[in-house]
């Protein structure tokens, strides 16, 4: 079995893993021949690059709109403030359901704004929070909105981190490297599956489920 890595900033993707290749659209090329996300960051949300997104949305090697979403963090605001956020946001997940592309969210202080937005338009195709590192009752409420819950070096983490990612039910759940290099995904499915007792194959196998139920256009 490989290990399926949803949302990754680097390449090559390693020999034993099939990667999603995350592009920050009018900043960088998508891959050729490779599986990749296309979206404007919240921290970009100034810049109008939609017509990019729309661009490549279309290619059967792009299988999801994102990284896109929203952060309150005062730093990012300076440059991007929230409204532009949520319209540049709102903007990706409406190419998502034209391009039927599940949307790879960023999404930091806004978690409120977030399950108000999937409530009201309640999209056909999955939406994934990236790098989920919040506590229990958070993850509950995403969990029961419907979200897809994806998990980096959060399971390597403080306690409270790991308790979450434990009661997290597993159909819901992916992995991912994200920004970083010191854990390879090998690293975080085996770290995963210590914490939930399971043997690394079956969870393999759970995560290449939720991979094609999610993800229908790719080939495992």
């Amino acid at each position: 079995m490989i290990y399926i890595d949803i949302h990754t900033h680097f390449e090559p993707c390693p020999k034993f893993a099939r990667c999603i290749i995350n592009i920050i659209a009018g900043k960088e090329m998508p891959p050729k021949n490779k599986w990749f996300s296309i979206g404007i960051h919240p921290w970009h949300a100034q810049e109008n690059a939609l017509s990019i997104v729309q661009k490549f949305a279309s290619q059967s090697y792009c299988l999801a709109i994102g990284e896109c979403g929203l952060d309150q963090r005062p730093a990012i605001l300076i440059d991007n403030d929230l409204l532009k956020q949520e319209a540049v946001f709102l903007a990706q997940a409406r190419l998502a359901e034209q391009y039927q592309k599940p949307l790879i969210i960023h999404c930091v202080k806004c978690f409120d704004k977030m399950l108000h937005f999937k409530k009201n338009i309640s999209p056909t195709v999955p939406w994934i929070i990236h790098g989920f590192a919040k506590n229990i009752v958070l993850a509950e409420q995403l969990v029961a909105a419907g979200f897809y819950l994806s998990f980096g070096t959060a399971v390597f983490q403080n306690v409270s981190y790991k308790k979450t990612f434990k009661n997290v039910p597993v159909n819901r759940i992916f992995f991912e490297t994200d920004d970083q290099k010191t854990y390879d995904i090998k690293a975080i499915y085996r770290q995963a599956a210590a914490l939930l007792n399971m043997d690394v194959q079956d969870l393999q196998n759970q995560i290449s489920q939720n991979f094609q139920a999610v993800f229908k256009n790719a080939n495992l």
